[in-house]
């Protein structure tokens, strides 16, 4: 039963992540960077 709870959990997650938040919205927080080309450079550095 737990693990059915986590699946539903781990799945709203992502549902929240690709459909509402905001991938390519500059943040103040990174420097006015999207999060994925903060990402993006702490990878690369």
């Amino acid at each position: 039963m737990q693990s059915a709870r986590i699946f539903e959990v781990r799945e709203d997650i992502f549902k929240y992540i690709e459909l509402f938040y905001n991938r390519k919205r500059l943040h103040s927080s990174l420097g006015y960077m999207s999060p994925v080309a903060y990402r993006l450079q702490k990878l690369s550095a």
